[in-house]
């Protein structure tokens, strides 16, 4: 008997994603957002230049289909000069992704750190409610582009399935800020669409390889990180957040956090201090071997 499907994290209505489909959609054959003669890599093997990353242009419009919001400056401020002498002022203007009712949402497809300054510009100088909103690939399908003509190599479904724990090696970034009412962080589990150039340095040209572009397909999930318990149900697995028959917690090392989450590298001791910041987890007194121990806090898996 085959396995029943896992759902994705977030399950989203069946209108919010007919919605998101839709913008997708109109988003790829709209010549708006393509500079070229082809309307879309499905009727043509070839593909045009584009003129804006369509996944960053279809999240935004899901989230606000009001464009007269779209790409709004946040004023301007005066900032004091660094020695407090008498020097000139400068002013200094951020333009927002999305502003709506005093609420800043900022798009992000990739890394955090460039998001950084601006994140701590919305916090220490507005008073504004600050969402931060990433895509991951929860279902990714990779084609190859030959560089020399464009035509497709090959396609492919990725065995990988993106999950919000992918998220964590960013959250770094984000972490001083994090914790804070005003700020969210809401991830948007997508099917897409992956287009990567044959250009890398290996045999076959994919190690090193330069992405293209990602056209998103279908929205699957979607989860916001906004709280300590919205923190905790994605970042303390069961095994380790689970009391024993009294009410203890059991003593954890980092390498068995990443054995239980996934989050490996750098990124399971940025995560453990995240949870460490939000209260969720203590570092003990106690050690396994040499390593330090680990323990939920009484009460934050609740």
């Amino acid at each position: 008997m085959p396995k029943s499907p896992v759902p994705f994290e977030g399950a989203v209505t069946p209108a919010e994603a007919l919605r998101f489909k839709a913008i997708a959609d109109e988003i790829m054959l709209s010549p708006k957002y393509r500079v070229g003669k082809h309307t879309s890599p499905e009727n043509s093997p070839h593909i045009g230049t584009l003129a804006e990353k369509r996944l960053h242009a279809a999240v935004k419009l899901y989230l606000c289909p009001d464009e007269t919001c779209h790409e709004r400056p946040v004023g301007d401020l005066l900032i004091d000069s660094a020695d407090g002498m008498d020097q000139p002022t400068k002013k200094r203007r951020m333009v927002a992704d999305i502003l709506v009712d005093g609420h800043i949402t900022e798009v992000q497809t990739g890394g955090f750190f460039p998001l950084r300054p601006k994140i701590e510009w919305y916090l220490t100088h507005t008073s504004c409610r600050v969402t931060v909103v990433h895509p991951i690939s929860a279902v990714k399908y990779l084609s190859w582009i030959n560089p020399e003509d464009g035509s497709i190599i090959s396609r492919h479904k990725s065995p990988k399935r993106g999950r919000v724990r992918d998220v964590a090696k960013e959250l770094y970034w984000l972490s001083d800020f994090i914790g804070n009412p005003r700020l969210s962080v809401r991830l948007l589990l997508l099917e897409i669409e992956e287009y990567r150039l044959a250009d890398g340095w290996s045999k076959d040209k994919k190690r090193g390889s330069n992405r293209y572009e990602r056209f998103p397909t279908a929205l699957l999930g979607d989860v916001t990180l906004w709280t300590s318990a919205d923190y905790a149900a994605y970042f303390l697995p069961a095994a380790l957040s689970s009391p024993d028959a009294e009410g203890g917690y059991p003593l954890f090392t980092a390498a068995a956090y990443a054995k239980a989450t996934g989050i490996r590298g750098k990124a399971t001791y940025s995560t453990i201090h995240l949870l460490e910041r939000l209260g969720l987890v203590e570092q003990t007194e106690e050690k396994v071997g040499r390593s330090r121990g680990y323990r939920v806090i009484r009460g934050a898996d609740a």
